[in-house]
């Protein structure tokens, strides 16, 4: 996959970048929940996050706010240099087909990738963490707008071309703005669909699972494409525009879940003496990667695994603190080893909470261990 960087760059001052923002934002019009829905999703985000967690975004945001983060990625499609991020802002399956793991560009994977490199930013340059952190706030967003996983058949909704409100306009970009407009509806409106959740709904709904939320999100389709003849008249956008407020309010909170994930601890390298005594009693999935190289226990709830059977050395891959592609820790059953387990790891760990004990490695930026014994993994 294509990193967003070719380098890495001196800062620029803030008057500069103030500017050059300021050309990019006025260029082209907003695409995907335009500029009021994202920074709907950013704001609330920020509002759920620890302290420490804020300071840390807004550091390494530098002189970009969040809510000019949650729309760079569709102010730079006004510049030729960032075609290649096009792919980036959705997913199209076929009607009646489900989303199959791959290594395309598109919008899970971008997600998963940005979030990879930001677990491992100490070793980004300011710049490369910058865009990271940036194309989070904007494809979190896109993701909870139904038509950004949508069809291949229509674009997404981009060829349904219909009449709203007597002008000319599209399913898609009716979605991404026009009944936000239309509905007036504001964060405060959003906000007041948390008040019915309970912690432990908000818990279960924060989850971090991209594939997970892009098919939530892709279910709501059928309400989509609710609408009949070729005008969109108030009676359809205000039957829908509490789903709007509600998948608004589900990407702010899931985006501060995982700002919270990324940067509640430092960036900084090595292990001090907290890190240290972390492990003593089990380290987070996703801090594996601040000890690679070194024994260390992992505790953390198992999210799928797969037997890859045909493929070379017929590993048994076991996701850690999200599913894959989103999980930031892999446990690694090579095939010689799967015998010596009395059970199906992918099937009998599923959904368990564990602790592995070994040696952190890193593979294609990703931290695991490979499991030899059965003893390595505690059930505690």
């Amino acid at each position: 996959m294509k990193r967003l960087a070719r380098g890495c760059f001196r800062p620029l001052p803030a008057c500069f970048f103030a500017f050059f923002m300021g050309l990019f934002f006025s260029a082209v019009q907003a695409l995907a929940w335009g500029k009021t829905g994202h920074e709907i999703v950013a704001e609330i985000a920020m509002r759920s996050l620890s302290d420490a967690a804020r300071q840390q975004v807004i550091q390494c945001l530098g002189n970009v706010s969040p809510e000019q983060a949650s729309v760079w990625m569709d102010e730079m499609r006004g510049g030729r240099d960032y075609d290649f991020m096009k792919p980036w802002h959705y997913i199209n399956i076929p009607e009646g087909q489900s989303y199959s793991p791959s290594d395309e560009e598109n919008i899970v994977t971008m997600l998963a990738q940005a979030s990879r490199e930001l677990r491992h930013r100490n070793t980004l340059c300011a710049d490369q963490a910058r865009k990271d952190l940036m194309i989070l706030f904007h494809l979190v967003g896109d993701l909870h707008q139904p038509l950004h996983t949508g069809y291949s058949s229509d674009k997404g909704g981009n060829d349904i071309k219909l009449d709203f409100e007597g002008m000319p306009s599209s399913l898609h970009w009716i979605w991404d703005d026009q009944i936000i407009q239309q509905q007036h509806i504001t964060i405060e409106d959003c906000l007041r669909l948390q008040d019915g959740l309970d912690k432990q709904q908000v818990r279960t709904l924060t989850r971090l699972d991209f594939v997970q939320w892009m098919t939530e999100s892709r279910a709501h389709l059928t309400e989509v494409y609710s609408f009949k003849g070729n005008t969109i008249d108030a009676v359809y956008s205000a039957a829908h525009s509490d789903l709007i407020r509600k998948q608004l309010l589900y990407a702010g909170l899931r985006l501060g879940a995982l700002l919270e994930s990324l940067f509640s601890g430092t960036a900084t390298s090595g292990i001090g003496k907290a890190a240290a005594a972390e492990t003593q009693r089990g380290i987070r999935p996703e801090d594996a990667h601040q000890y690679i190289g070194k024994e260390v226990t992992v505790c953390g709830k198992v999210y799928g695994g797969k037997y890859l059977a045909q493929s070379k050395g017929t590993p048994t891959l076991i996701n850690m603190g999200a599913a894959y592609p989103a999980s930031p820790f892999t446990l690694v059953i090579f095939g010689e080893d799967r015998s010596r387990f009395s059970y199906k790891p992918e099937e009998y760990l599923e959904g368990k909470d564990i602790c592995v004990t070994g040696k952190v490695k890193e593979f294609k930026g990703k931290a695991e261990i490979v499991v030899s014994e059965p003893e390595q993994i505690k059930l505690p």
